[in-house]
Formats: structure tokens, sequence, C-alpha cells
């Protein structure tokens, strides 16, 4: 048997509004752009998810931001598209949303896409910004079907998840017989995602990296741990 089998069949498949999302053309014309606003609109808990991030702290604005076609306009395409990824994730996995882990998940998966995109623009990687913030976003998804798989397993890692990557996949290991890396690289390939978001799944926070994508894991490894750094001195709190 699979070692990995038992933790695949907590991968739903896509459900329809994500599939439909995810199947617009990356170069938007107006109707189709109106099209994703109406798709979204039908899902009240996904467009105040995304109106909540267009009003972070994370976007430099000087009013309120209240219209769905406002917030898809200043997130862009691509990301709209990534944070549908990560929510319908979420939603499929999550029994227990409020629960400490998923908020932790949530902040950690969503800041480390964002730094991510930042840490190219700086960088001089611009050409590789939309495909960081997506592997940013979806680096750790191991994590939740390790969190799913066993109730009140996953608790004991909470401690210190993340302050150590090795540590963190070390005891995963112990627990569940593979680690949230593992995991992560069968779920994008479950998912057909191209080899880069697998690999960066797959090797985040590796020493040394053998994926030939390793200028995006090393960028989203440097997120990952800056977004540890910040959950550390509370600088998360209000996402």
């Amino acid at each position: 048997m699979d070692k990995f089998e038992k933790f695949l069949k907590n991968i739903p498949v896509m459900p329809d509004v994500a599939t439909k999302v995810l199947s617009f053309a990356e170069d938007l014309d107006e109707v189709s752009f109106n099209e994703l606003e109406s798709l979204i609109s039908m899902d009240p808990g996904l467009t105040a998810k995304i109106l909540k991030v267009a009003n972070s702290a994370l976007y430099a604005r000087q009013q309120q931001i209240s219209r769905l076609q406002t917030a898809i306009s200043l997130l862009g395409f691509k990301a709209i598209k990534s944070l549908v990824m990560l929510l319908t994730a979420s939603n499929m996995f999550s029994k227990k949303p409020v629960s400490p882990f998923y908020k932790y998940f949530w902040q950690h998966s969503l800041i480390t896409a964002f730094i991510a995109q930042k840490l190219c623009d700086m960088t001089g990687s611009t050409r590789i910004r939309e495909e960081a913030f997506l592997a940013g976003l979806l680096h750790d998804i191991g994590q939740m079907s390790l969190y799913e798989s066993q109730m009140n397993a996953y608790d004991t890692i909470m401690a210190f998840i993340n302050v150590n990557e090795e540590k963190t996949s070390s005891e995963e290991t112990e627990i569940f017989g593979v680690n949230h890396r593992e995991v992560g690289r069968r779920i994008m390939e479950s998912w057909n995602f191209p080899s880069m978001f697998a690999d960066t799944a797959g090797e985040h926070g590796n020493v040394n990296i053998q994926s030939p994508h390793k200028e995006l894991i090393v960028i989203v490894s440097i997120a990952d741990l800056m977004t540890t750094i910040l959950h550390e001195f509370g600088f998360t709190d209000e996402m």
C-alpha cells in the first residue's frame, strides 16, 4: 500500500465553482471578467473573504473597498485564482474553520504568498512573481491533509509549527509516517499542477534543492521564514 494513500483520500475533487474559475483564460477580456465577478458573487463567503483580503493591511489604499469588481481589479486575476484555490481547499478540508490550526494556516499561507511576490519585485525575478504568489499560497497545503487525517494528532506540532522546518517535518514523520512536504507534493500532482508548484510544496525549506525550479523554491522558502518571524512577533494577529 502506498504510504500516502490514506492522506490522499482526504483530498477531494475540486468543486464546480473553483473548477470554473480556474478554467478562465489568463488574459481576461471584459466579458469573461464580468463572468468571473458573477461567478464569485454567487458565493457570499468567497466574496467576503476576497473583500477582506483587498482591504487588508497588505494593500495600500485610501478608502474601504466594498465592491467585488474593485477587489478583483486590485488583486488581479491570477491572485484571485490562487485565493479561490486556497479558500476552496480550506473549506473542503476544514470541519473546524475557527480552530487554531486553520487560523494559523490561512494567515501563514496568505502572508507567505504576498511576501514571495514582493521578493520577486525586489530581486528582479518579476517573470515568476505570479507563480511565486500561488506557490507561496499553497506551499504548506500538505499540513491540511495531515491535520484532517487523525483527530488531535497535529496539536503537539502546533507548539512549534514552522519555527524549524526540519523539526516540524521530523515530528510529522514520527506521528504520521510522512511529512507535509511529501504529502503536499502528492496533492499538487493529484491536482495536475505544474511541476514548479509540486516541487515547491515538496522542497521548500530544504538546504539542498534538487528541483530545476530552485529560484522559485528559494524565494518561497525565504518568504516562509519571514512569515514565521512575523508570527512570532504577533504582526499577523490582525489578519
